[in-house]
C-alpha cells in the first residue's frame, strides 16, 4: 500500500506539474497568483490522502466535502492531461503542413478546447456513473437444476459504500437486484470502500434482498483497506455467506469463493489463517461458479464459470487502456475452453472520481440453463 501512494502521488503530481507547465505558458502569472495556484495544486495532489484521514477521524461531512472535490478534480485533471497530449501531438504532426493559425493561436486554442472537453466529460460522467444497466448472459449446462431447469444468479462487483456511495444509491441498487428476481446473490468483492465506523448501518439496505437460494460474497482488496475484520462484519451483516476459499454446494451447482489475493500477500486472515492456498476441491461434477475479485485465471482450476470485477472496465476512459495492460480479461464475456469461461463484470460504483466514462455500471444477470431436476 504504501509502494502504491508513493507511486500514485508521483504519478498524479507529475500530471498537475504538466498542467501547471501548460497554463503558465500562456497566462504567465505574476509571483502571487503563481504561489496561490501551487498551494492550491498540491493541497489537491493530496486530496485522497486528506480524505482517508478525515474520515478514520469520524469526520464524515469534511471527509465527503473533500471527497467530491477532489476526486472530481482527480477526473478532470486525468482527462485533461489526457486530452492536451493528444492535441500536443496534434500539433506537433501539424506543423508539417502550411495553415492560416499560428503556433501561439492554436495552442491557446487546444487549452482552452482541453478544458472545455474536460469540463464537458466529467459531467457526463458523473451523471452516467448513476444509472445503472443490466447485462444479461445465459450459460447452458447438462446438469439438472431445481427451478425447472433454470437457476438465475445475479452479480454484483465493486459497489464502494463508502463516502460517495451512500444510502441513494444503495436502494436504487437494491431495488434493481429485486427487479430481477435472483435465485442466487453474488457479490464478487469490494463491496466496501475506506474507513467503515459511519457505514456499518448501511448493511441493512441489503435485508430485503432474500433470494431463495443465498445470497454469498468473496473479499476483494478494498475490504483488506478498509480494514478486514469490519469488512467482513458489514458483509454479513448485508445478508451474505462470505467464501474464504471454500465451497457451497446450492441449488444442484458448487458455488466457490476465492479471497482476494490482498489477503494473501498481507497474511492478515485471522479467520481463515494460511499462506497459499488452491482452489477447494470439489467432490461432483456438478456446474462450478467460481467467484474471485481480480480476473486472472488458472486453467488448471477445476470450474465452469468464474466470475470477477475489479477493473471496473477502466471506468474513465481512456484508462481502460491502461487496465487492459495489466489484465488480460478486462471486460466482459470470455471463453476459455469447453465449458470454462470467465466473466468480468464493470461493477457497480466508483473508486476515486464519482465518473464513469464509457464504463457504465451494471449488475450482471446470469441464467444458468440445464435440464429439469425430476
Amino acid at each position: 500500500m504504501i509502494l502504491f501512494l508513493l507511486l500514485f502521488l508521483i504519478l498524479y503530481g507529475g500530471i498537475h506539474f504538466y498542467a501547471f507547465a501548460r497554463m503558465e505558458g500562456i497566462i504567465h502569472f505574476s509571483a502571487g497568483p503563481k504561489i496561490l495556484i501551487i498551494c492550491l495544486l498540491i493541497v489537491l495532489i493530496f486530496a485522497p490522502l486528506l480524505v482517508r484521514i478525515a474520515e478514520s477521524r469520524n469526520l464524515e461531512l469534511l471527509a465527503r466535502v473533500l471527497a467530491y472535490i477532489g476526486y472530481l478534480w482527480m477526473a478532470f485533471i486525468f482527462l485533461f492531461f489526457c486530452l492536451s497530449i493528444f492535441f500536443d501531438a496534434a500539433r506537433f504532426i501539424f506543423k508539417f503542413f502550411p495553415t492560416a493559425v499560428s503556433a501561439t493561436s492554436l495552442t491557446n486554442i487546444t487549452f482552452v478546447l482541453a478544458i472545455f472537453l474536460s469540463l464537458a466529460f466529467v459531467v457526463y460522467g458523473f451523471i452516467d456513473a448513476q444509472k445503472i444497466r443490466i447485462k444479461k448472459l445465459e450459460v447452458a449446462t447438462g446438469q439438472s437444476l431445481p427451478n425447472g431447469g433454470k437457476i438465475r444468479i445475479v452479480q454484483i462487483s465493486d459497489v464502494h459504500v463508502g463516502l460517495i456511495i451512500q444510502e441513494k444509491r444503495l436502494r436504487t441498487l437494491v431495488e434493481t437486484i429485486a427487479a430481477m428476481k435472483p435465485d442466487i446473490l453474488v457479490s464478487t468483492g469490494d463491496l466496501l470502500d475506506g474507513e467503515l465506523n459511519n457505514v456499518l448501518p448501511l448493511a441493512e439496505l441489503f435485508a430485503p434482498l432474500k433470494p431463495p437460494f443465498g445470497k454469498y460474497a468473496v473479499t476483494g482488496n478494498h475490504e483488506y483497506y478498509a480494514g478486514i475484520a469490519q469488512s467482513l462484519e458489514f458483509t454479513r451483516q448485508a445478508g451474505f455467506e462470505v467464501l474464504l476459499d471454500e465451497a457451497r454446494e446450492v441449488a444442484g451447482i458448487n458455488i466457490v469463493g476465492i479471497d482476494d489475493i490482498t489477503g494473501r500477500r498481507a497474511a492478515i486472515v485471522n479467520e481463515n489463517p494460511r499462506s497459499t492456498k488452491t482452489m477447494p476441491a470439489i467432490n461432483n461434477n456438478k456446474f462450478v461458479l467460481l467467484l474471485k475479485h481480480q480476473p486472472f485465471v488458472n486453467r488448471s482450476d477445476n470450474f465452469n464459470l468464474q466470475l470477477s470485477g475489479h477493473t471496473h472496465g477502466g471506468q474513465i476512459f481512456p484508462f481502460r487502456i491502461i487496465t487492459g495492460l495489466f489484465f488480460q480479461h478486462n471486460y466482459g464475456h470470455f471463453a476459455l475452453a469447453q465449458n470454462k469461461a470467465i466473466y468480468v463484470s464493470r461493477g457497480v460504483g466508483t473508486w476515486g472520481p464519482p465518473v464513469r466514462i464509457l464504463a457504465p455500471p451494471e449488475i450482471t444477470v446470469i441464467d444458468l440453463i440445464g435440464q429439469k431436476n425430476n
